[in-house]
């Protein structure tokens, strides 16, 4: 039986609570209602729920139903964010609770009365109808819906019809008098269009109530000698009623004689004198009060009167009563006893009764009441004191009776009625076993005298394993018990009272757990790890498992053996002592993982254990592209973040081997360029295909993979043009001479113009453009002198772009001898390295009549747009005015042109000129980058490519071509012996096996020389070379036999020895080393702490044994000497209780 707690909050079913409130509201009217469920058991508990947050007096919440209310319908924001809270005592969870409040939008609807009234009786049961509303304006055949906002649970409509009914739940008129129900009608589907009116339900009184005397208890005293009508004195009663119902008269019960009552005022007077021998006689006069229903209800009361003589003191009250609690301090006043002298005179008192042990002690002048001595409830709880008051002159007294009731506080801690508790219990006990009961007994009263009961947390976790029944005391098992666990489990026991603050008291409890043979065989992990090379050979050890039997006569029984997922038994184990190695039928080629089930049985039990073996794959395969060139194209100007091309490599080999991870090798395409590990190529900036470095660019990319192994790729990245550049001129404008008597068709002169674009984009067409309202025809006939026009060039992209240029057209007279040029068109050829200032050549127009020569430069640089050549003006002498650089500006193409006055006429020639600029060596080969980083594996063949370099040269032919070397270092012989580099395609390779131990890093340089005739010009960078480790060294015990020392008695996990290894590789994972105890059984007895620690240690086994140790790498190498090794060793422990064993008994 599983007892609930309270361990889970209560629970909203909502998060979030919504709902519209239409304006106008009233105050009580239900807004929505909130719900919460608990877990903790199937009957629900008592939630309560409150407002925490957001409030501000506007709402109310039901605590028990969640039903959230109008409080104040002064309601002045359109919406209101509420944080209700429930909680079931102990734990709580909030929701938010959104109130939209919107004005009701005009229905049409009315009810046929502005409000209602009604009443009914108090406390009928009968469900009755008390009203019908009727709401009108809607169309015909519409339903409407009646609902009450702020119904309660007395109160129902009927949702077509607008009957109101109770609900049978009675009336009390003296609770409310008045419900103000709100109705609303609403349409069925527009809720937002309502109606509302106001039901006032009257409650009508019905005469329930008797009459009540308050002022309570009543005592009077007169004199003997009053006179008649002397006001003795005047009781009071009410009645909760109304009308006639609470109207209150008074009469004695009996006729006493001397005494009367007012009906109406409840006054008692004197009737009839006393007689002067009735002094100190007490009369018990009962009173009666009746209300004035039909039928009439009355209550009764006693008013005792004491006839006095004038000498007696007279107390204020018959008796008096006090409480005071046991733990009250000495000397604490309690009560104030007042007596009067009819005299006047002073009062002494004492007590003269009922305090046997002088507990109490009243002041003789004062009449006040104090505690004395240490009060004790458990012994007496009640005293009744009689209190004498005397009179200081005549010596007249009386006597009052003083009730005091002793409070009871909690002083007393529970008490077990034994001091120590013992019991013997069966391992085999199931669970709810009573074991035994303990009782405590509190001498306390009420609820500090309630004992509950609970076992104390300890350090042995006793509660997971007993548990307390915190009524009864009684201790039952909570769980089946294990005597080879615990044989002995002492609980301690609290028991607490139910005082305020709690008292408690412990006694400890001795449980003896006796014990049967009912334990199997237990492996020490549940699941076993391994991991080995799928390199390593047949018989090669793979792991070790154990168990161990808590009963010790199973010790040597124990068996081991594979039960399933030995695929084509791979592996073989050891049945005594749980060693798994390789078999001889194990695949070349073996699977990723192994699960193998394996047993261990002591003859009768048997328990299984799971061995997971994970073949960890040997780097046996360099990562391969399936292209050594891709080729791509992405748009110039595409956004930054564009995919170019998706290159993939792939690798043969599994696990961490076969990740592979990509790079962008040279510089220039780092800059513009990403790869992602997916092999994704992405444009980091935008790019512009005019730009002759980008138009075609060269990503190198490198794909290494996890062991080491590289490949290389070349992605030769096209910019597909975008129509981004306007037609140029090549020159600012144009001039011309025509004669006036030319024919149609003639030739007048050539515009030229380039796109730098590509395809249609730089395709031009050119048309006459002009502003005037006349075309350029009509203007050349109007002006047959000189014609101006303006030539546009219009390229074929999309969207067109165009360019503007002016043509001036000189028409001359048709008797005009026009001159011309030497030539038709000139060609020049000059070095790059031509000192500025030097003379090109000189251009001749003949006849020579004066010419004025100029440079007509273009827009680009190729057109002579910086005035890199100028002309002399009056000479015709080309010169070189600024430096020239072949790898910039191969060619110049621009016009000259000649201005002749004839007949003050300017006549304008113009003639093409070509400049060829022939290729010095003037430029080094530059690397693609400016350091390279390469990775390789230890032990890779020789010849293994490394990485490429690679250098341009912005020379042409053989100034332009490289060459690549290794540079003359000190340590080059080193590095030649290590290395080689192809001196034309800058291959780097290896020229020996590398040892990462040896040398884990290589750093030289490499020399890129051009094959300049005259002179060649060279450049270096850097590369270094990462050897990363592989497994190829076995670990080394640091001493060939170490010893220990135990003794039979030492308790279990004991250090016996301490093994140290040390291992050449370097790697963290290479020289993780794995211990594992082989060979001879008895070796049970002691255990490494883990399989990856140094320490030896022992089992809970007692007795004589020899251990020896294997020593196994998670991690195989593929070094064929390290297999031949099976990458283990063993060694000798000695302990001083194992006697006459030898290292010769390990050697199996």
């Amino acid at each position: 039986l599983v007892t609930d707690v309270n361990d889970n909050p209560p629970v909203f079913s909502q998060a979030v609570f919504e709902t519209v409130l239409l304006l106008p509201t009233y105050v009580g009217v239900e807004v929505l209602k909130v719900k919460a469920t608990d877990p903790d058991s199937e009957i629900p508990p008592e939630l309560t729920y409150s407002l925490i947050e957001g409030n501000m007096d506007h709402f109310l919440i039901d605590s028990s139903t969640g039903v959230l209310t109008i409080k104040n319908n002064s309601l002045s924001k359109d919406h209101y964010m509420l944080i209700v809270r429930v909680s079931d005592g102990k734990f709580y969870s909030t929701a938010m609770v959104t109130i939209m409040v919107k004005e009701a939008m005009d229905s049409g609807l009315h009810f046929t009365q502005n409000f209602y009234s009604t009443s009914i009786s108090e406390n009928t049961t009968n469900i009755t109808k008390i009203a019908v509303v009727n709401a009108v304006g809607n169309r015909l055949n519409e339903p409407l819906k009646y609902s009450i906002l702020n119904p309660g649970n007395k109160f129902k409509i009927k949702s077509t019809s607008g009957v109101i009914q109770t609900t049978g739940i009675p009336f009390d008129r003296e609770e409310q008098e008045l419900y103000e129900l709100v109705v609303e009608a609403s349409r069925e589907l527009d809720h937002l269009r309502v109606a509302r009116v106001v039901v006032r339900v009257y409650i009508e009184d019905i005469n329930d109530n008797s009459p009540v005397f308050v002022g309570l208890p009543y005592y009077a005293a007169v004199q003997v000698d009053a006179e008649p009508g002397t006001l003795i004195y005047r009781v009071t009663a009410i009645d909760k009623d109304k009308g006639d119902n609470g109207d209150v008269s008074y009469l004695l019960k009996e006729d006493y004689g001397h005494f009367e009552i007012d009906r109406g005022s409840g006054s008692v007077t004197l009737k009839e004198a006393f007689n002067s021998d009735l002094s100190n006689i007490e009369y018990l006069v009962v009173i009666l009060a009746k209300d004035g229903g039909n039928p009439s209800l009355s209550a009764s009361v006693e008013l005792p009167i004491t006839i006095v003589n004038k000498a007696m003191p007279v107390f204020d009250k018959p008796f008096y009563t006090a409480s005071v609690n046991e733990d009250v301090e000495m000397h604490t006043p309690i009560l104030s006893i007042n007596a009067t002298s009819p005299e006047g005179q002073g009062i002494i008192y004492i007590i003269v009764d009922g305090d046997p042990y002088n507990q109490f002690n009243i002041d003789f002048d004062t009449g006040v009441l104090s505690v004395i001595s240490p009060l004790d409830y458990e012994i007496n709880s009640l005293f009744k004191l009689m209190v004498r008051a005397s009179d200081a002159l005549t010596g007249a007294r009386a006597e009052v009776t003083v009730d005091l009731i002793i409070n009871d506080v909690n002083d007393n801690p529970p008490i077990f009625d034994q001091s120590t508790y013992n019991a013997t219990l069966s391992e085999a006990s199931l669970i709810g076993t009573p074991v035994l009961q303990v009782v405590a007994i509190d001498a306390d009263s009420d609820n500090n005298k309630i004992v509950q009961y609970q076992i104390v947390q300890d350090t042995f976790n006793s509660t997971d394993y007993f548990h307390i029944d915190s009524t009864s005391g009684l201790i039952l098992t909570a769980r089946m018990l294990d005597h080879e666990l615990i044989q002995q489990c002492s609980l301690k026991v609290r028991a607490t009272d139910n005082g305020f603050p709690p008292l408690s008291s412990e006694v400890l409890v001795s449980i003896s757990i006796t014990d049967m043979n009912d334990n199997p065989p237990v492996f020490n992990q549940l699941i076993y790890e391994s991991y080995v090379s799928e390199l390593a050979p047949r018989g090669h050890f793979v792991t070790c498992v154990q168990a161990s039997d808590a009963d010790s006569s199973d010790f040597d029984r124990l068996e081991y053996s594979i039960l399933s997922g030995n695929d084509r038994t791979s592996f073989i184990m050891d049945s005594k002592s749980g060693v798994i190695t390789l078999s001889n039928h194990r695949k070349q080629r073996m699977e990723p993982m192994y699960s193998l089930n394996v047993s261990v049985s002591d003859g009768l039990f048997t328990s299984t254990a799971q061995v997971h073996i994970q073949i960890l794959g040997a780097n046996l395969y360099s990562p391969v592209f399936s292209q050594s060139v891709y080729v791509a194209e992405v748009r110039e100007n595409a956004a930054p973040g564009t995919k170019v091309i998706h290159v993939k490599a792939t690798d043969g080999d599994s696990g961490v081997y076969g990740q592979i991870s990509y790079s962008i090798i040279n510089d220039f395409a780092k800059d513009r360029f990403l790869i992602d590990s997916n092999g994704q190529i992405l444009t980091t900036e935008r790019l512009d295909r005019e730009n002759p470095l980008e138009s075609d660019i060269g990503v190198f990319l490198r794909a290494l993979d996890g062991g080491g192994r590289t490949t290389f790729c070349t992605v030769r990245v096209i910019v597909v043009d975008e129509n981004d550049n306007a037609p140029q001129f090549m020159t600012v404008e144009y001039r011309a001479s025509v004669k006036a008597d030319v024919g149609k068709g003639y030739l007048v002169t050539q515009v030229q113009a380039v796109d730098p674009d590509d395809g249609a984009n730089s395709r031009i067409t050119y048309s006459l453009y002009s502003e005037a309202s006349v075309s350029v025809a009509d203007l050349l006939e109007i002006d047959p002198d000189n014609g101006w026009m303006v030539t546009k060039a219009v390229d074929g992209g999309i969207p067109v772009k165009h360019s503007l240029i002016p043509v001036y057209i000189h028409v001359l007279p048709s008797e005009t001898i026009l001159p011309s040029f030497s030539q038709p068109q000139y060609s020049f050829t000059i070095a790059e390295d031509t000192v500025i200032g030097s003379t090109i050549d000189i251009l001749h127009v003949l006849p020579n009549q004066g010419a004025l020569y100029s440079t007509v430069n273009g827009e680009l640089t190729e057109n002579n747009k910086d005035g890199v050549f100028i002309i002399e003006q009056d000479t015709g002498l080309i010169k070189l005015d600024k430096r020239l650089d072949h790898e910039t500006n191969p060619a110049f193409h621009f016009k000259v042109a000649a201005t002749i006055q004839l007949d003050k006429v300017d006549i304008v020639l113009t003639v093409d000129v070509e400049v060829k600029v022939l290729d010095v060596n003037d430029n080094k080969p530059m690397f693609e980058t400016a350091s390279y980083d390469a990775i390789i594996m230890e032990g890779m063949p020789i010849g293994t490519k490394l990485m490429q370099v690679k250098a341009v040269d912005a020379d042409s032919s053989a100034n332009g071509q490289v060459t690549y070397t290794l540079a003359v270092e000190s340590e080059l012989e080193k590095i030649t012996e290590a290395f080689t580099i192809d001196s034309n395609s800058g291959w780097i390779s290896t020229l020996k096996d590398l040892d990462h131990e040896k040398d884990p890093a290589f750093t030289f340089a490499v020399v890129a020389s051009d094959l300049g005739e005259a002179l060649s010009l060279s450049s270096t960078t850097l590369v270094s070379v990462t050897v990363t480790d592989i497994n190829d060294n076995a670990p080394v015990f640091e001493h060939e036999v170490y010893r220990g020392s135990v003794k039979e008695s030492d308790p279990p996990g004991e250090v016996v020895a301490v093994l140290s290894t040390w291992d050449e590789d370097t790697s963290d994972v290479n020289r993780q080393v794995s211990y594992h105890i082989t060979g001879k059984k008895q070796l049970a007895c002691f255990f490494p702490k883990t399989s990856f620690t140094e320490e030896l240690r022992m089992c809970p086994v007692s007795g004589e044994c020899l251990a020896g140790f294997q020593l196994n790498y998670p991690c195989e190498s593929d070094n064929s000497k390290l297999k031949r090794e099976k990458g283990s060793v063993c060694v000798c422990v000695c302990l001083s209780v194992c006697l006459g064993y030898s290292l010769s008994d390990f050697q199996d």
